[in-house]
């Protein structure tokens, strides 16, 4: 069974990634819970090389970073990104820039699950990765159906 090392669900945008994928997909796993800050534990006891979650670990082996999880999981079970291969690569490209990109998104709006806070001020760089996440995912959707960004799985 695969063990899932994660951090706090409400603030750890990175740890709910595989988190939701494995429990859309019925993958069993156990779920081992980390604070912020304890990042050198997390690598001193082996559990994370980088010393960050998300961690997979699958017997001995480990798989650190959301993206490699999913490639990981995508090895091994099916749905993890659609059949059709049109619309598999458009969910890879997205997931990649999704994963990468960004930046104004992460620094001007912060994941925070239990707290809902309203934006006074959105900068022009901002404003044009908003525009860029709702062109990928809405032409996603418009292209390959949905529910998810490339369809159905």
């Amino acid at each position: 069974m695969y063990t899932l090392h994660i951090g706090n669900k409400n603030y750890s945008s990175w740890s709910l990634r595989p988190w939701v994928l494995m429990r859309a997909l019925g993958i069993n796993f156990e779920e081992e819970l980390h604070f912020f800050g304890s990042g050198f534990k997390v690598k001193e006891s082996g559990q994370s090389p980088s010393g960050r979650v998300p961690a997979l670990h699958d017997g001995e082996r480990i798989v650190w970073d959301s993206l490699a999880i999913a490639e990981y999981l995508a090895e091994r079970h099916p749905g993890v990104w659609p059949a059709d291969d049109g619309a598999r690569a458009y969910a890879r490209c997205a997931a990649a820039e999704m994963h990468s990109g960004f930046a104004n998104v992460r620094n001007d709006c912060s994941m925070s699950c239990g707290v809902r806070m309203e934006l006074h001020a959105q900068s022009d760089a901002l404003k044009a990765e908003l525009a860029r996440l709702a062109e990928l995912w809405g032409e996603g959707i418009q292209q390959f159906g949905g529910p998810f960004i490339a369809g159905k799985s």
